[in-house]
């Protein structure tokens, strides 16, 4: 791997996604503050807690979806051709994908720090820390499904299968939730938050490190894939 190259890669993203965007990107960084700001001021647990639900989903969809931008981005101007003539070999501009994609879900992570502290407001930290670890969980694995499909299909293919999927693990979710007891449920989250590793839950570790693997793994496929691919 080439760093020079791969920095290169991450920043050509960078400029494709803030181009894409046409701007938007940042209502996109002010809507989960906004979302947050308002359940905040009425301190209620009845609106806090859904509305912190929704602005962990929102930012953990969004941020799983930004690599997908960048394939939108490509199809509708046809720079996708382009980069065979990028002085960055295919590898490196793959690696450098996932590095725009890894970064994508940092500031998502740090957006969601945010917002749990303007909602419950130093209160309860813990509620804060499982809302950020969600989404730094939960994104890197979308995103490891959804790149892989974004290399080896169209763009407009490969948004429309990312969403089906999304709706079909969203569909098996709450499934599951109306399914299982909810003495079975209540069990398993009163494994979850004492089993503990210092401070931190061993959900927690296993769930980074689940999402480790499959974002590497997911990484070799799409080199595997791009390195065999027509431009």
């Amino acid at each position: 791997m080439d760093f020079k190259q791969i920095g290169k890669a991450l920043r050509i993203d960078v400029f494709k996604i803030l181009a894409y965007s046409n701007g938007s990107v940042w209502l996109l960084v002010l809507l989960p503050l906004v979302f947050a700001v308002v359940p905040g001021m009425m301190g209620k647990e009845s609106v806090l807690y859904p509305m912190s639900g929704a602005v962990t989903g929102m930012l953990t969809f969004v941020s799983a979806m930004a690599g997908m931008s960048v394939f939108s981005y490509e199809d509708q101007t046809g720079s996708a051709k382009l980069n065979g003539l990028l002085p960055v070999s295919r590898r490196n501009q793959v690696v450098g994908r996932y590095a725009f994609a890894l970064l994508v879900v940092v500031v998502a992570v740090v957006l969601q720090m945010i917002c749990g502290m303007m909602m419950f407001r130093l209160r309860r930290m813990g509620a804060v820390a499982g809302l950020m670890t969600t989404v730094l969980v939960a994104s890197p694995i979308l995103a490891g499904i959804y790149l892989p499909i974004g290399y080896r299909f169209p763009a407009t293919k490969a948004v429309g299968y990312a969403i089906i999927l999304l709706f079909v693990i969203g569909g098996a979710l709450v499934l599951v939730a109306f399914t299982v007891p909810d003495a079975v449920l209540n069990n398993v989250m009163d494994f979850v938050t004492s089993a503990k590793l210092g401070p931190i839950p061993w959900v927690a570790i296993i769930g980074i490190l689940v999402a480790a693997v499959i974002f590497v793994l997911s990484c070799r496929l799409s080199m595997h894939i791009y390195e065999r691919k027509e431009l």
